[in-house]
């Protein structure tokens, strides 16, 4: 009966130190997806102001203001291109938030399995492996995407505006559409990717074996 018990105490001990090394080691992943999460962010900024950086070099020696819808057409196609690699920063900005909200999820588990005995602590920390939420509509990431988003769809816009003229109002109308096209189809990619890993996250967990 002794070596029972003393199997099972050797058996929860190897359990402990093994969550333990897997907790320091979550927290340090997810330390560096943050920083990750803020160079994505960076990058999109950078490549946001490109265009008009080119812009501004192709209006340096014209004295008057010109018009917008004079701009060059290699500008247009450069707004253009930023639109589309500002949409895959964005999607990798939205991917590296699911990392980052699953080593967090992960680390809430693993504590849950310390706290189930009482504990000293004077105060609570989360303890659920299906908190924090993929998407929590009206937190700082989605009105982040939702900033990407905008940009990304104006920038095709614009490209759409210069490269393909024809009536004013036809030009208007194609741009606005493609606009809101192109942002609904950002935000629903964030919606549906954060849907689909939530129910993925439902249809089992890591057990130890009795």
């Amino acid at each position: 009966m002794s070596n029972s018990d003393e199997s099972n105490s050797l058996k929860e001990t190897a359990e402990q130190k093994f969550l333990a090394a897997e907790y320091q080691a979550l927290i340090t992943l997810d330390g560096a997806r943050n920083e990750r999460l803020d160079r994505l962010l960076t990058t999109f900024v950078t490549l946001a102001a490109a265009p008009w950086a080119l812009y501004a070099l192709t209006l340096k020696d014209h004295s008057p203001i010109p018009s917008f819808s004079e701009m060059p057409p290699f500008v247009a196609a450069a707004f253009g291109l930023i639109g589309v690699l500002g949409a895959l920063v964005a999607m990798m900005y939205i991917q590296v938030w699911f990392s980052v909200v699953l080593y967090m999820r992960a680390v809430n588990a693993i504590r849950g399995y310390f706290l189930e005995a009482n504990t000293l602590l004077s105060f609570h920390l989360p303890v659920r492996s299906d908190r924090p939420p993929y998407y929590d509509k009206g937190n700082y990431i989605q009105l982040a995407v939702g900033g990407m988003a905008l940009v990304n769809s104006g920038y095709a816009g614009v490209a759409l505006f210069i490269l393909f003229p024809c009536e004013i109002c036809v030009r208007v109308l194609a741009v606005c559409a493609l606009v809101l096209a192109c942002w609904l189809g950002q935000m629903y990619y964030f919606y549906h990717q954060a849907d689909k890993r939530d129910r993925r996250s439902k249809s089992g967990s890591l057990q130890w074996k009795k």
